[in-house]
């Protein structure tokens, strides 16, 4: 029957249509899920590299514990035994000699070297909590460097080396003096420690072109790789193990040195060449700097 027929094919093109609109649907809805999955991968793969790097940042922090756990009980060590067995040797003593000044100089040495070691990691969690207070003034470069030398040049004497001064600029900067003592004389002291002796120490201040006051330490020490710059500038960093370094310390003067310039608001970095020497440069802000003459006129 005509009817009949053209109603099958009519429930038979719908039957296809409808097939037609399934694999279609489930089509898209694989395409849909594969995209998805590939997100998910994806998102996976990231989240693996994050974890990774945490990881690695995570030994990294634990092999700089360590080491600094290390130097710490090595450099504590050393005049902690020395302050024991000089007092020991005082305190057993029957008599009285005239090795005992000696005696007693060993003990002050040492004291104070465990002193300083102990107010450096003082000195460095305060600065990096926040709690170090400047206590500003005008002052005189020239007076600056010169009081700074003064605590060095008994140092640089033992050594036999030369440091020679140029301050040329007569202005003058903003500034906690006492801190800022504590950079120059860390300075110098690092130079003291890493050049043979006869060798030579030049400090120089200038006006840079910027405004900025420049102050430079430049020494004919040993030098340092370029690799291990940003290095030296981090707390505890050094170039040699703590069991095949000649120095003694535990590399907290540069550290602590640049924290103290941030804090005045300024920048410290580093040039060196091994076998020629180091240069470090700090940087003071030019809203810092003071003309002599605008200062007397306030005066």
């Amino acid at each position: 029957m005509p009817g009949t027929s053209a109603n099958q094919r009519e429930r038979g093109s719908r039957s296809l249509l409808s097939d037609y609109c399934l694999q279609l649907g489930t089509l898209l809805e694989r395409q849909h899920t594969e995209r998805a999955l590939v997100a998910a991968r994806d998102q996976a793969e990231r989240a693996a590299i994050m974890a990774e790097a945490a990881m690695r940042q995570a030994q990294e922090a634990d092999r700089a514990k360590t080491k600094f756990l290390a130097n710490m009980t090595h450099e504590l060590r050393t005049p902690l035994n020395a302050i024991i067995g000089f007092s020991e040797l005082i305190q057993n003593s029957p008599h009285q000699t005239n090795e005992h000044p000696a005696y007693a100089g060993y003990i002050n040495d040492s004291g104070s070297h465990l002193l300083g070691i102990l107010n450096g990691v003082l000195d460095l969690a305060r600065i990096e909590a926040g709690r170090l207070i400047l206590e500003q003034q005008v002052v005189s470069i020239e007076e600056l460097v010169h009081a700074s030398l003064s605590s060095v040049n008994a140092a640089a004497a033992a050594k036999s080396l030369n440091i020679a001064s140029r301050t040329p600029c007569e202005h003058v900067v903003w500034m906690d003096p006492n801190k800022m003592k504590r950079v120059l004389v860390n300075l110098l002291s690092n130079a003291i420690k890493f050049t043979a002796p006869g060798g030579n120490i030049d400090i120089f201040s200038e006006l840079a072109p910027s405004g900025e006051m420049m102050i430079s330490v430049h020494d004919t020490g040993c030098g340092i790789p370029v690799e291990y710059l940003d290095r030296v500038l981090e707390p505890f960093g050094q170039v040699e193990d703590h069991l095949t370094r000649e120095a003694d310390g535990i590399g907290l003067g540069l550290p602590i040195a640049r924290a103290l310039v941030v804090l005045h608001g300024g920048t410290i970095g580093l040039a060196s060449e091994v076998g020629a020497g180091t240069t470090v440069e700090l940087r003071l802000p030019a809203d810092r700097v003071r003309s002599p003459e605008l200062v007397s006129d306030d005066a």
